[in-house]
């Protein structure tokens, strides 16, 4: 029987803490939130292990590495009362990590299916006054917005301008970018009218179908 809260303390420690991740209150947030309860019950015993793993909701959808998913929430620079936008986030770990700094955030899932199980998820860890919306991710959720963080769950090859288009002004998306040999965590910042870019680290993530580079997107 896997001890997940001993696991937990060694993920924040072991994976965390070694990796630049600097901020006390996404440490406390990432040490509290029972990743378990968000996985899918066949990698259960690998949850906290330092690699992305299956989401709750049988949908194929993969939650990413603590290390990886830390940097990329303290890239956003979230602070209390941001409007987030959480895309591919399947049953919601990271929306209740947002949720716990403060964010009022707005889950975004393709599959009714993966919404039911999100919303249920929440509910056990007591993410309240968090949205789970189904809706086509490369669409974003426009009725919401502007945002202040769209945080995308996974690697793009293109990130879609609708999504840049729902950032407010000074407003920061964080996503994973590039082939799977070269990837890297990106943040995207909204000023005057333009999107600027910064490099943040390399990085690793599964692949999300709907972000491949086609005609139509911009980089």
């Amino acid at each position: 029987m896997v001890d997940f809260s001993q696991a937990r303390r060694a993920m924040v420690d072991g994976q965390l803490r070694t990796a630049d991740v600097t901020r006390t209150d996404i440490l406390d947030i990432f040490s509290v939130v029972p990743r378990e309860l968000f996985v899918d019950l066949s990698e259960q015993a690998v949850a906290y292990a330092d690699r992305a793993v299956l989401s709750a909701g049988g949908v194929g959808r993969k939650i990413l590495s603590p290390m990886t998913l830390a940097r990329m929430i303290q890239a956003t620079d979230i602070k209390a009362g941001d409007r987030v936008l959480d895309i591919a986030a399947g049953s919601g770990y990271t929306t209740a990590l947002l949720a716990g700094l403060g964010g009022h955030v707005t889950l975004l899932e393709d599959q009714a299916e993966q919404c039911a199980v999100a919303r249920e998820a929440l509910k056990w860890v007591n993410s309240g006054g968090v949205n789970v919306q189904q809706g086509e991710l490369t669409n974003g959720l426009a009725q919401g917005a502007p945002y202040d963080i769209i945080l995308v769950n996974g690697r793009c090859e293109q990130v879609p301008q609708s999504l840049f288009q729902q950032l407010k002004e000074g407003g920061r998306l964080v996503a994973i970018m590039g082939n799977a040999v070269a990837a890297e965590v990106r943040v995207y910042t909204l000023s005057d009218g333009s999107v600027g870019e910064k490099r943040l680290m390399n990085a690793s993530g599964p692949l999300l179908p709907g972000f491949l580079q086609v005609s139509g997107f911009v980089f």
